[in-house]
């Protein structure tokens, strides 16, 4: 096993343990989701396996990087207003 993927296997154990603790606070659903993501990529794809383990740690970041506000996806408003525009009365 190449020592990339050997990272790769430890981050996502200490995520899990992490997640197992209680340690994450608020809702921890999308922490599920990009767990579930990452072992689903970990047999074939090490690498996918590791973005999915970013995004799992993107709301820690986003404490510590305040400037990766910009990376927030919009508000349930302004997706109507964009689908609207789109819609154009179509529906």
């Amino acid at each position: 096993m190449s020592e990339e993927r050997k990272k790769v296997m430890q981050r996502f154990k200490e995520r899990l343990a992490h997640l197992e603790s209680g340690a994450i606070s608020g809702p921890s659903h999308w922490h599920l989701f990009h767990l579930h993501n990452a072992l689903n990529a970990l047999p074939d794809d090490h690498l996918a396996a590791d973005l999915h383990l970013d995004e799992f740690d993107r709301a820690d970041l986003a404490k510590e990087f305040p400037e990766m506000d910009a990376d927030r996806p919009p508000s349930a408003s302004d997706i109507r207003n964009r689908f609207d525009m789109l819609a154009g009365g179509l529906l």
